[in-house]
């Protein structure tokens, strides 16, 4: 009688297991960020004026994911997809969601949370495939005596999408969510403000307003300037902890199943 209580509080406790969203640990995959920049709000929040007739800083050329992975990061600061160096739509700009396999500028998606808490529990980075190069309005120059150029454009990519409590701040509305740049160093590059969150079923989704992070303070960008919006999707890939405990507490019946039966000789 008391082996038949102790399998059943056992399995009792694998379905409470299996039942518990607690326990329920999730990822990503697919679908993707699109950014909506708008040119005369990232314009104003730069002091660039060397010709009077261009924007103070303005985006030249974006790399989707295909152009962004088959190329270098030198071939992304000089190629051209658009023709010339003027001035292209920021509007619409999509950067899809990395797998956990990348190659070329890429970072590998290896978010995490537990599906009843996504921003106590998030971590890793949900890579982005994609890339943009911005152009200073200030003249390209080299010293003549180090040889040394003093460049006019910046190109940011191998983005990560994270999650980051420190970065909260209820005055400028920033979330802790940020977009981080990776190509050449890792640094934050766009913070997203008064985020609206919809965690539903298998999807989640993002929404909300784009800022200038830090990444932009050495071209005179001013940080905290909300220049656009943006919008993210994906879906929720669950990995049930429980499904652990279930397998372990399956070879535990089976052990202790083997260790109670009686041989008779």
């Amino acid at each position: 009688m008391n082996y038949l209580k102790k399998r059943v509080s056992q399995i009792g406790l694998i379905l409470l297991a299996l039942n518990s969203t607690s326990l329920l640990a999730s990822s990503v995959s697919g679908g993707g960020m699109t950014l909506n920049i708008n040119a005369t709000k990232l314009a104003d929040a730069f002091d660039w004026d060397f010709y009077p007739e261009k924007s103070s800083f303005y985006l030249e050329e974006y790399f989707d994911s295909n152009q962004a992975t088959s190329g270098t990061r030198n071939e992304l600061l000089s190629d051209h997809i658009v023709d010339g160096v003027e001035e292209i739509s920021g509007i619409g700009r999509h950067f899809t969601v990395n797998g956990s396999s990348i190659s070329g500028l890429n970072i590998a998606n290896d978010f995490s949370f537990s599906a009843n808490d996504l921003t106590g529990t998030a971590s890793g980075k949900i890579g982005l495939g994609g890339a943009m190069r911005f152009i200073m309005n200030r003249e390209f120059s080299v010293n003549a005596e180090t040889g040394e150029e003093r460049g006019n454009r910046t190109i940011t990519g191998s983005y990560s999408l994270e999650y980051d409590a420190a970065r909260i701040n209820a005055a400028t509305g920033h979330s802790g969510w940020v977009i981080v740049n990776h190509i050449d160093f890792k640094i934050a590059v766009f913070d997203l403000n008064n985020v609206n969150t919809l965690l539903l079923g298998d999807s989640l989704s993002l929404s909300g307003d784009l800022s200038l992070a830090e990444g932009f303070q050495h071209m005179h960008g001013q940080t905290g300037s909300i220049i656009g919006d943006f919008s993210f999707q994906t879906t929720v890939v669950p990995v049930p902890a429980a499904i652990w405990l279930f397998a372990s507490g399956l070879a535990g019946l089976f052990v202790s199943g083997r260790t109670n039966k009686k041989v008779v000789v």
